[in-house]
């Protein structure tokens, strides 16, 4: 603890398991955390998984253990450096700026693979609404595009909010029509 504080950096806590690191880093969100392999509880690789897994957490391995078997794991749970105790104040400190550095850039990285996911998500709903435009109205595909960025200027709303409007009426419209689809005889049965 003192080490890093001398390193100029804020030591949020130390937890005393894996369970009671995950509680720090849902409460503290911090940028680094230095994780053992050998803790009570969950052990120290889950942890670090959990930790860049659901927190974004760059996580540092500071462990006395130079096993392989650890060390591939580590890498395997998303660590981004594997530090051997005893480590002195210079090599933490080095440890820390990296790992924090590699942190930042993943975060960078983690929001544009969103964006472009909702894009892409976005983009398909859009082209459902439109080809359900197309069969319902008799539009041209252009048609249906322009009427559906027409719904978007007309009632303030965004392309997925638009194309999801869309695809909810018509789910319901065609909901409606098999309920009083007109009843069909049974092959094979004789009328009356």
């Amino acid at each position: 603890r003192s080490m890093i504080q001398d390193a100029g950096h804020e030591v949020i806590g130390v937890a005393r398991s894996g369970e009671e690191a995950l509680a720090m880093a849902a409460e503290g969100n911090p940028d680094v955390a230095l994780v053992d392999v050998k803790l009570p509880g969950m052990n120290g690789i889950e942890t670090t998984r959990k930790l860049v897994e659901d927190y974004g957490t760059a996580v540092i391995v500071l462990t006395a253990y130079a096993d392989q078997e650890f060390i591939d794991g580590a890498a395997a749970a998303g660590a981004f450096t594997y530090l051997l105790k005893p480590a002195d104040t210079d090599a933490l400190r080095a440890n820390i700026e990296l790992a924090s550095a590699r942190a930042a850039e993943f975060a960078v990285l983690r929001k544009e693979a969103e964006n472009t996911k909702s894009a892409l998500e976005t983009r398909k709903l859009a082209e459902r609404a439109k080809h359900i435009l197309m069969e319902r109205l008799s539009l041209s595909e252009e048609n249906a595009f322009g009427h559906l960025r027409q719904k978007c200027r007309n009632q303030n709303k965004t392309m997925r909010q638009a194309a999801e409007d869309i695809i909810v009426a018509d789910e319901a419209f065609m909901g409606e029509v098999d309920k009083d689809a007109p009843k069909r005889d049974r092959p094979g049965a004789i009328g009356g």
